[in-house]
């Protein structure tokens, strides 16, 4: 079964603005003709990737416990193999760069911890979970079946090597050492053998109806906006985002159970997307000059398109009861 080609465009959409346009951070802002190049890209670099990973995981009859271990993975691999910029002294000239890597650096490792958490952690929520796991609330019949076909895993596939090849090619993407990229291919293949482990693991009861939906949202929303304000700034920070992602995790666990249910990572996605679309009004792009109509108009448009993800992922809300398990595992 091949899902419709607006839910599967929406996905590419919202994982393009949660990874790179909601934050609202680079000189392209309010550009229009430079966010239209973008959100094709983007598509591409995230949203690419998160379909493949998603449909890798439903074909085997996996939960969201493995495709959040790809999602990490994969988290790893763009910020530290592909754009590199976790290893970056300074990076494409963003204003503050050095000050943000020197707060909790590492000189043995040559990163900082607290952009571990930032980056790693913001693709990992931003650019990959959130926008699947809304993404499968919008249809909820269809939230644990594969969504793409061959040809279309295919153009998936190759959509992303084209994007990140373009991006590792680039000067700029050349920041890390030979050690440190052995490190963090590592990293990459241990996120992927734990993606299989835990699938391998015996499977949870279906999902069922989800509960107090609403209650994560509310819970999960100034949780969100702490861990966005505070976390990431120091090692003070990173505690604060550190604590703040395993008091979620203890949130999801203590009313979902065994199984992670997508309306329970769409509400906490959806919270954590909303808080960086709001914060994004509090400062201007940190490259290059953007006036503040064009600015400001770009924040309206891209929290616009959160909320109308958040709304219609509820709006389906009747239909989370009656969705089917999960597809059967596949043999090697």
């Amino acid at each position: 079964m091949t899902a419709p080609r607006s839910r599967l465009a929406g996905l590419l959409v919202l994982s393009a603005v949660g990874a790179e346009l909601l934050a609202a951070y680079g000189d392209s802002t309010g550009d229009v003709g430079r966010v239209a190049f973008s959100v094709v890209f983007f598509a591409g670099l995230y949203g690419a990737p998160a379909l493949v990973a998603r449909d890798v995981v439903r074909r085997r009859g996996w939960g969201w416990g493995s495709l959040l271990w790809i999602h990490l993975g994969l988290g790893v691999a763009q910020a530290c193999l592909i754009d590199q910029s976790l290893f970056a002294a300074d990076y494409m000239g963003y204003e503050g760069w050095e000050a943000m890597r020197e707060a909790a650096y590492m000189p043995a490792l040559g990163f900082s911890a607290a952009n571990v958490y930032t980056f790693v952690g913001g693709h990992l929520i931003f650019s990959f979970g959130a926008p699947t796991a809304l993404a499968e609330c919008w249809r909820p019949a269809t939230a644990e079946r594969p969504w793409l076909g061959r040809t279309g895993t295919v153009v998936a596939v190759l959509a992303y090597l084209a994007t990140a090849g373009m991006i590792a090619a680039d000067p700029e993407s050349h920041n890390a050492s030979a050690a440190q990229l052995a490190g963090a291919s590592a990293v990459v293949l241990g996120c992927g053998v734990a993606a299989v482990l835990v699938g391998m693991r015996r499977p949870a009861p279906p999902a069922g109806r989800p509960h107090r939906v609403a209650a994560v949202f509310l819970v999960s929303l100034p949780l969100a906006a702490v861990g966005e304000y505070f976390g990431g700034e120091g090692w003070g920070g990173l505690a604060v985002g550190v604590a703040v992602l395993v008091g979620i995790a203890a949130l999801l666990r203590a009313v979902g159970g065994r199984r992670l249910h997508p309306a329970h990572l769409a509400a906490v996605g959806f919270a954590y997307l909303l808080v960086r679309g709001v914060l994004a009004f509090t400062y201007f792009p940190l490259l290059g000059h953007v006036d503040a109509v064009p600015k400001y108009t770009h924040n309206v448009v891209m929290l616009a398109v959160v909320l109308a993800a958040g709304w219609w992922a509820y709006r389906r809300r009747s239909e989370w009861a009656s969705a089917p398990g999960p597809a059967p595992r596949v043999s090697a």
